[in-house]
């Protein structure tokens, strides 16, 4: 059993990176499997229990197998009884080669499979003719066979693919994945790799992973208990379910039509049980926090004995320990949905009597309001009294369902009202905005009142724009402030702030009114009203956009101060990832990442999940200091929430993501939907993100008249961070396209912005920016300048970058020795962050400079097969590509498909440029060696020769 921590324990997010949640605690596993894929010959057998992981390490595997041709087979039981079923599917991707097999193997394998009649063929004549088949296909591509749920493959299937992994040659690989037997089956023999439960740590990781809000304690130690490592489980736990759904872990949720059914003989003995074993079930079921004393206390008031527990352990339905938990995990929310309303009723009405008032008044409050069987007031007020409390054990959302449930119940229209427009600001704040949307029609039903209208005005202005933001939505904001203005000038002050943070975002894509109108009526309320925590926020960002970046300097950076003082005002904390934008558009890398790690320990002390837009500004953080698998996590999470929540979607981390890993066609896709969106909702960040990002990517490969015309339009948006971090590439673009009096007007824009800041982020850049455009003598330490200070700042992006600009500088100028030390520190960093366009564009440099290290890559699949080996090494020979297909029997436009992947894998464009990467790659030849004799000429150079050119 899993160990048990104490009640007080708390569940933290940790990032997944990139592995699939059900991978999580896989490490090793996973790392078998890609050494396997490198090796191009072996064979897996994948053993374990039903949801330990086994499909989603199969998929891991498909995706690592870069450069393999993949066949892939899953078992069906409803084809289990018909022989060689599992073969057809295996085989049918391969029949236009049958051909090539000996005439006795090709008849036996085509009767099995049923492409012709005849008596039933024989077993090892058809295991001989599958064997050839895969192996002839895997002459020209590795080729990876993968068969999920192979125990529910047919017999004679399973011997055919037994004896095919046992002999198994170079560039096939099989894996297998079934569940475990009692008994021997065909594959016994095979290796295997068992899939154990998961450790309780690695679990509980998992659990923090897949779960949408805060939890209480003791729910998340019960669905530990229940499913017991395994990971299918806890993925389920909460897949599908909303953080409001879950209430913090006081509600059951209903059980969802996607999710697989409980235990058929589980759920069978459960509806045989006698009616007080079925009573003590149901009250197990509707207590999720699994507390036996609370649970004993009301079978007693119930009336049912102890012998009804004997009789659920003996059915292997319930297991009483420190929790008592279900045996299947699924059967709990089964067995509360189909119970009568008034049983249900009635015990709850049990467990609130049985709930200690002085420990636990919260869960008591909400066991007495679904006790309830009509309004009442009393238990209303006991719901809103404790909804304080529910959210420092459950999250925002327990506290919206608290709000929620007290004004279902109450009876006066009045009070009603305004507890459901409490409730609808709590909804919407935990990102409900559906049920929030519910709550203000209820509260619209009550006698007229100006505040309480204005408040509902906002909320709906708040929610259209959480849901479906357009140009428009600045102008709903700003006249909802100025209406709710004469009733409460601090919510109207919080209102003005959302406006201009809306006019801002959406930039020039704003219709009326402009940033600039929001920002006047911003300024002149903070001037006329009363003082306010968040005014000198509001007043910094209006003066930004009426005054200009240099006037706003000032009143920002105290902004920044005030924002990473120790005691923040609750009043603001809030916005702390609009404080995070000002200090990334102020080019403060430590006020950035402090404030970054400020609003995750907000959101911890708070008990509230990260909300989405907080989750992408973190995730563009993590992009910037070179954590991309952290980047990866946060935006996995970003877009569950949006999938969970119908929120609008934030796509601009995910863009420059792309960029500065240099994934062109993963940017096209991206650029293309984002700039769609961004039109249609007037996203002004989007449009900028996709500049910049298109700007990155086309510096990054050289495509220089491209990134000019990116980073200029990038440069014209003024958006926060993005406008000013799109000046240096401009720069670069211009001086590389001959534009040098573009390039030093964005080197004065530059140095006016970084010049204010004063940081040394904002001076190393305006020093690479300047370095560019300088002569023989100035450049030199400016790049030293900037090295120097960028290695201060954490931006490993920028870091990198310059440390490349400066070794292909000093490599144009003949310093090949000296310029192999950035280059090479510029190769390992872009390497190990995992930018690949640049660190291609680093290694290219170094190659020219004489560097003889090997390409070292982050992903396997990067590696050269034997296949591409052998191709690569005849085109370094100087064969054309028909003289090459002629040698290995293949197409001249299969030696061209391989040809483009070497390139792409060597991080080359031509075969031109073979000589400069194969010599440093000889162990990716299948022989360690040449086809050609020593000193044999290829083109115009000599092999062998260590001189480079200088491009």
């Amino acid at each position: 059993m899993l160990p048990v921590t104490t009640a007080s324990s708390t569940l933290q997010h940790r990032s997944t990176d990139n592995i699939p949640l059900r991978l999580y605690g896989r490490t090793a596993e996973c790392a078998r499997v890609e050494q396997l894929l490198q090796l191009e010959r072996a064979t897996l057998r994948i053993i374990g229990e039903s949801g330990i992981g086994k499909s989603t390490l199969l998929e891991h595997a498909a995706r690592r197998a870069t450069g393999y041709r993949l066949l892939r087979v899953r078992g069906v039981a409803a084809e289990h009884e018909l022989p060689y079923a599992g073969l057809h599917l295996l085989c049918a991707p391969l029949i236009d080669d049958l051909h090539a097999l000996q005439p006795a193997q090709r008849d036996a394998l085509a009767t099995a499979i049923g492409l012709t009649p005849g008596p039933p063929p024989d077993r090892p004549l058809v295991s001989l003719a599958v064997l050839n088949l895969l192996t002839r296909a895997a002459d020209t591509r590795p080729v990876c066979c993968i068969v999920d749920d192979a125990h529910l493959l047919d017999p004679a299937s399973r011997l055919v693919l037994a004896f095919v992994a046992r002999r198994a040659e170079r560039g096939l690989l099989i894996l297998l994945a079934e569940r475990e037997h009692q008994h021997g089956t065909e594959l016994d023999g095979v290796p295997e790799l068992r899939l154990e439960p998961l450790p309780y740590d690695d679990a509980r990781f998992l659990l923090a992973a897949t779960t949408p809000g805060k939890v209480d304690a003791a729910v998340i130690e019960r669905v530990l208990i229940e499913a017991r490592g395994n990971p299918g489980t806890l993925v389920d736990a909460f897949d599908g379910i909303t953080a409001v759904e879950l209430a913090g872990g006081y509600a059951i949720p209903a059980p969802r039509a996607a999710h697989p059914e409980p235990d058929h003989g589980c759920a069978q003995r459960s509806r045989q049980l006698r009616a007080d074993a079925r009573r003590l079930l149901l009250t197990a079921a509707a207590d999720p926090t699994g507390d036996p004393p609370v649970a004993w206390r009301a079978a007693a008031t119930l009336g049912i004995g102890t012998d009804a527990a004997e009789v659920l352990e003996s059915q292997r339905l319930l297991v009483f320990g420190p929790r008592i938990a279900f045996a299947c995990p699924r059967l709990r929310a089964t067995v509360y949905a189909t119970a009568a309303p008034a049983e249900l009723r009635e015990i709850h009405g049990a467990l609130a009597d049985a709930v200690d008032a002085d420990v636990d008044a919260d869960r008591r409050a909400w066991h007495r309001a679904l006790g309830c069987s009509g309004l009442d007031d009393a238990v209303a007020t006991d719901l809103e009294r404790h909804a304080p409390t529910a959210h420092t054990r459950g999250g925002i959302a327990a506290r919206a369902a608290f709000l929620e449930k007290a004004a279902l119940l109450t009876p006066d229209p009045v009070r009603r009202a305004q507890r459901a427009l409490t409730a609808a600001e709590a909804h919407q704040l935990s990102g409900a905005p559906e049920i929030a949307q519910r709550l203000l029609a209820i509260a619209e039903i009550a006698p007229p009142d100006d505040a309480r209208r204005a408040r509902m005005a906002l909320q709906r202005a708040r929610i259209a724009f959480t849901t479906h933001r357009s140009p428009a939505s600045p102008g709903h904001l700003l006249e909802a402030a100025r209406r709710i203005e004469p009733h409460s000038p601090a919510l109207a002050r919080d209102a003005y702030l959302e406006a201009l943070t809306a006019a801002l975002f959406a930039g020039e894509l704003a219709t009326n009114p402009t940033a600039v109108d929001v920002a006047g009526a911003a300024r002149a309320a903070v001037a006329a009203g009363p003082a306010h925590p968040a005014d000198p926020l509001l007043d910094a960002l209006a003066t930004r956009v009426l005054d200009g970046p240099l006037t706003a300097a000032g009143p920002l950076a105290a902004v920044l101060g005030a924002f990473r003082a120790p005691e923040l005002d609750p009043a603001v904390s809030r916005w702390l990832w609009l404080a995070g934008c000002i200090a990334a558009d102020s080019w403060d890398a430590q006020a950035w990442t402090a404030l970054s790690s400020r609003q995750e320990a907000h959101a911890c002390a708070e008990n509230t999940a990260t909300p989405a837009h907080v989750q992408a500004h973190l995730a563009l953080a993590d992009v910037y200091l070179g954590r991309f698998d952290a980047a990866r996590g946060r935006l996995a999470r970003v877009d569950a929430k949006v999938s969970t929540t119908r929120t609008t979607p934030l796509r601009h981390p995910a863009l420059l993501l792309a960029a500065w890993q240099g994934r062109p066609g993963v940017l096209h896709d991206l650029v293309a939907n984002a700039r769609r969106d961004a039109r249609d909702r007037g996203d002004g960040v989007t449009s900028a993100a996709a500049d910049l990002a298109e700007a990155i990517m086309h510096n990054s490969v050289g495509r220089y008249q491209q990134a000019l015309a990116a980073a200029s339009d990038a440069c014209r948006s003024e958006q926060l961070a993005f406008a000013g971090w799109a000046l240096p590439e401009l720069v670069e673009a211009a001086v590389r396209s001959g534009r040098h009096d573009a390039a030093r007007r964005a080197v004065t824009r530059l140095t006016e912005r970084t010049d204010a800041a004063g940081t040394d982020w904002g001076l190393g850049v305006q020093a690479a920016a300047r370095a560019l455009l300088a002569d023989e003598q100035g450049a030199e330490p400016l790049y030293r300048e900037a090295i120097d200070r960028l290695a201060r700042t954490g931006i490993r992006t920028h870091f990198g970058r310059v440390q490349l600009l400066y070794g292909e500088w000093l490599r144009r100028r003949k310093r090949r020795v000296d310029a192999r030390i950035p280059l090479r520190a510029a190769f390992e960093l872009f390497t190990t962050i995992g930018s690949d366009a640049l660190a291609d564009r680093a290694h290219r440099e170094l190659l020219a400079t004489g560097e003889k290290a090997r390409r070292r890559s982050v992903d396997a699949g990067r590696q050269l097969t034997p296949q591409e080996a052998r191709i690569a090494h005849l085109a370094l020979n100087g064969l054309s590509n028909p003289e090459i297909g002629a040698r290995l029997f293949v197409s001249p436009r299969t030696v061209e498909y391989h040809l483009h992947k070497v390139f792409a894998k060597l991080g080359i464009s031509s075969r031109t440029e073979l000589h400069m990467v194969l010599a440093t790659a000889a162990n990716t030849h299948p022989l360690g060696r040449s086809d050609a004799p020593a000193g044999e000429t290829t083109g115009h150079r000599t092999r062998g020769s260590t001189e480079p050119t200088d491009a």
